[in-house]
């Protein structure tokens, strides 16, 4: 049985949750923070972590919660308030995963480009500042996908009012046609699609 691709949504604007959709090749849901998200995006601030924690009240119903993914904003792992806000966090969700922060992508015009491909690259292929993301970002779609939630469709919204119909969450993608995206020097493309094509 093939998995459903991941919805990823973020507290608000600028966490990561482009990049962390495209990585996933999930849905980019933006802040559209609904029972259909199966990844929540937050940074690794006191602020960002209390919106991730509020939001963590929506996803009271049956069933698995959706996985917290924290975008790092300095040295892994947090001390102090914050990691002790994170140990807090994790328990109201399905689990937490910290990505560390990638200082180069800032520098780059196209990140998204390099991002698309990592899944699929061992990562001790990769060079060594993507390593650590590599790892993480492993280990969040692992947890994604043993909360069983990529099992079922995404839940549809059926609005009372037509004025109020949610935009439908959009596919991670870098936005221009797909034959035009370039290999990234030092990347491998060795399974380009889903991550999550062919997995139970």
């Amino acid at each position: 049985m093939r998995l459903r691709a991941p919805v990823v949504a973020g507290v608000a604007g600028g966490v990561g949750t482009t990049t962390l959709a495209v990585a996933l090749h999930g849905l980019d849901a933006g802040r559209t923070v609904g029972p259909l998200v199966d990844v929540l995006v937050c940074r690794c601030s006191a602020d960002s972590l209390h919106r991730a924690a509020r939001f963590a009240d929506r996803f009271g119903g049956p069933g698995p919660r959706p996985v917290l993914a924290v975008t790092a904003e300095g040295s892994v792992p947090a001390k102090g308030p914050l990691q002790a806000a994170m140990q807090t966090l994790q328990s109201r969700f399905s689990g937490l995963v910290v990505l560390p922060r990638i200082a180069h992508w800032r520098e780059l015009a196209d990140p998204l480009a390099e991002v698309s491909g990592m899944l699929a690259q061992p990562p001790e292929s990769l060079p060594r500042p993507l390593r650590g993301y590599t790892t993480a970002l492993r280990e969040l779609a692992q947890l994604v996908a043993a909360t069983g939630r990529l099992h079922r469709d995404a839940p549809v919204a059926r609005p009372s009012h037509p004025t109020s119909v949610p935009a439908p969450p959009r596919r991670a993608s870098p936005v221009r046609r797909a034959d035009a995206v370039q290999p990234v020097r030092g990347l491998r493309i060795i399974a380009p699609g889903p991550a999550w094509a062919g997995q139970r």
